[in-house]
């Protein structure tokens, strides 16, 4: 019965000394990534948008995934309506038109695309850098975007996947097609001799 007493204010004695883990205090981030402080930039210093400007749909394309930043441009003071999916689309025909892509962060700042449309078949893209400066995000630069600008890269070719070297056809019989473009030989054909 002591040992099990003297065990068990052991065992307290120990939790009261270790008392479980320790709390850390989270970092502080260097910026919080405001995607809507980044288009309403752009709409600003770029497009110089205004609440008296007519109305423009604006389109959020996240390329390959979902993106809905959920901005208030009435309240950036901007005349723009987000939109999306093909009844948003229908709903506001006959507008004008600015899209967003989703913006690429680094240490320097972002990156946005975006591409503006007043009437049919007239689009202008380009290439937005931005930098931030103390809690606001201002327009470095906005260029031709590279991407419409450049052309493609040629797609690869066979010769390029293509190994050099051939088995040679066997002497004994003319080569097949299968001789030409395999280089194993037919497991149901005669033996190759070197």
């Amino acid at each position: 019965m002591k040992r099990l007493v003297l065990l068990a204010g052991a065992a307290m004695a120990a939790t009261g000394c270790f008392g479980g883990p320790k709390e850390i205090p989270p970092l502080e981030a260097k910026f919080v990534t405001d995607d809507c402080a980044l288009l309403g930039a752009i709409a600003r210093d770029h497009y110089k948008f205004t609440r008296d400007d007519p109305p423009l749909r604006a389109m959020m394309v996240g390329e390959d995934l979902i993106w809905r930043p959920g901005c208030d441009f009435q309240a950036l003071g901007f005349n723009l309506i987000e939109v999306s999916g093909p009844e948003g689309v229908a709903a506001t025909q006959g507008m004008g038109e600015v899209s967003f892509h989703r913006p690429k962060y680094d240490n320097a700042g972002a990156e946005v695309r975006t591409a503006l449309t007043r009437a049919p078949e007239t689009t202008v893209r380009v290439l937005c850098r931005l930098a931030r400066n103390d809690n606001a995000w201002s327009v470095a630069t906005c260029g031709p975007d590279p991407k419409v600008t450049q052309p493609r890269p040629p797609p690869p070719s066979p010769a390029d996947v293509t190994p050099d070297a051939k088995a040679p056809p066997p002497a004994d019989r003319a080569p097949t097609a299968r001789d030409l473009t395999n280089s194993q030989p037919d497991p149901g054909g005669p033996p190759t001799t070197p």
